[in-house]
């Protein structure tokens, strides 16, 4: 009986919009792949992940083949967690034919990705694939280069909230440190306001959203909390928000 082909799954982070944002081993595993794997959230709409990743395919003598797979943007965790069986499942069969199969994502794998369920997954349901995952640029670290506002120094505390939690978790979190990021924010920004300062926060505490964070049509506001009712707010699902508890502009 022929051995089965030990196959490798790669989960890739692509950064958060730029494509020279790409690492250099994330571009190699890219134009080495026998399979790209490309999340969507709706079969019919196009993939962010794969309009950054095209240049480097063009770069291919041979085109690999191309996944697509899909994973709706619910809170279903039954239909979810079907999907991530489902896709896991389709996954495994390439990689365990011995192909080399990879995963784009935005910005990190391990950082708020849909690749993480995919992983876990994996990981339960295929213990003899081998498993590698490159880091990527994240959101959180582009956006503060964008903003040209530190996320931390010396010895300050920074949190990481997404931002449909809960308010009163919102008001404890933010007791509890010097600088906040909110994850998607721009629907709710306006409303975190009052929250943050009375968490200690200021009017003149700094505070930058970042929209689109290095892709061609990326804005960056930077003012203080006192002013973020008055701005004009894109209510784009790619946003960001640095709030630093200390002013740093005048």
């Amino acid at each position: 009986m022929k051995k089965q082909l030990a196959g490798k799954f790669i989960g890739i982070g692509i950064g958060p919009g730029d494509p020279d944002l790409i690492t250099i081993k994330a571009a190699k595993a890219l134009k080495e792949a026998d399979v790209i794997c490309i999340p969507k959230s709706d079969a019919n709409k196009p993939s962010l992940a794969l309009t950054m990743v095209k240049s480097i395919l063009a770069e291919r003598k041979a085109a690999p083949e191309m996944l697509e797979l899909i994973f709706p943007m619910t809170k279903d965790e039954i239909g979810n967690q079907a999907l991530w069986t489902k896709n896991a499942n389709i996954i495994a069969e390439k990689a365990n034919g011995g192909k080399v199969v990879v995963f784009i994502t935005l910005g990190d794998p391990m950082f708020y990705s849909t690749f993480i369920y995919l992983y876990q997954s994996l990981r339960e349901t295929q213990p003899q694939l081998t498993l590698e995952i490159i880091p990527g640029v994240t959101s959180l670290t582009a956006c503060a280069a964008s903003a040209k506002i530190p996320l931390a120094e010396k010895e300050e505390v920074v949190t990481v909230i997404p931002t449909d939690l809960d308010s009163n978790f919102i008001e404890e979190a933010a007791k509890r440190s010097d600088n906040l990021v909110f994850i998607k924010c721009a629907y709710r920004l306006k409303e975190l306001v009052p929250i943050l300062e009375r968490s200690g926060f200021k009017e003149n505490s700094t505070i930058a959203l970042v929209r689109r964070c290095s892709m061609p049509e990326q804005e960056v506001t930077v003012g203080k909390l006192g002013d973020v009712q008055n701005w004009s707010i894109n209510q784009d699902y790619f946003s960001m928000a640095i709030v630093k508890k200390n002013q740093l502009i005048k």
